[in-house]
């Protein structure tokens, strides 16, 4: 029985002896787990320090851009308000000569010019007119108000204009609003 207890003795002593081992195993497992949460927080803390940098900057970037896109678009105005000042002027002085002596030929003459003056100024910005007469009808360019019935003339070709359109640079700006012509339907004769 000695022997017995002993042996429970014995087992006990080397379950102790292996639980503290597992308990040292667990301590330096713990202490391992305990510096990679470390190092993974410290790299966590560093990479929200970048974002929040980089966010930061974002925004400034944004803002440069706002104050650049408003400089260019002021001086692109300016430039084009500078162009238009002569026509400015030209339509000043025909005011005040209309007032003084009126002279319908020589007003009508004075107001064309300052016209292609200022078409020249807008041309050079990139303005240009739709041509439209005697053209094939384009969805894109022209708006068609009315239509006539015309068998002489090609169908969908563009008459007549009620207000010229306008292309800047690639874009429409405005669409010609014209009179097509449509051929007349041999049924509805009958």
């Amino acid at each position: 029985m000695v022997e017995e207890h002993e042996m429970k003795n014995n087992k006990i002593e080397k379950q102790k002896g292996e639980k503290v081992v597992k308990t040292d195993d667990t301590n330096t497992e713990l202490d391992t787990l305990k510096k990679e949460l470390e190092e993974k927080t410290k790299l966590a803390d560093e990479y929200l320090s970048r974002l929040k940098y980089l966010q930061a900057d974002f925004e400034n970037y944004k803002k440069m851009e706002a104050r650049d896109r408003k400089t260019f678009e002021m001086s692109a105005t300016e430039g084009l308000i500078k162009n238009l000042l002569p026509v400015i002027d030209a339509f000043e002085i025909a005011i005040e000569s209309a007032k003084k002596n009126y002279n319908k030929p020589s007003f009508i003459k004075g107001i064309e010019l300052i016209y292609h003056d200022l078409l020249s100024v807008l041309s050079k910005e990139g303005l240009k007119q739709i041509k439209a007469v005697g053209k094939k009808f384009d969805p894109y360019c022209n708006e068609v108000t009315m239509t006539v019935i015309n068998n002489t003339i090609p169908e969908d070709t563009v008459v007549e204009e009620h207000e010229k359109g306008y292309i800047c640079g690639s874009k429409v700006i405005r669409t010609s609003k014209v009179t097509v012509s449509k051929a007349k339907n041999p049924l509805e004769e009958q």
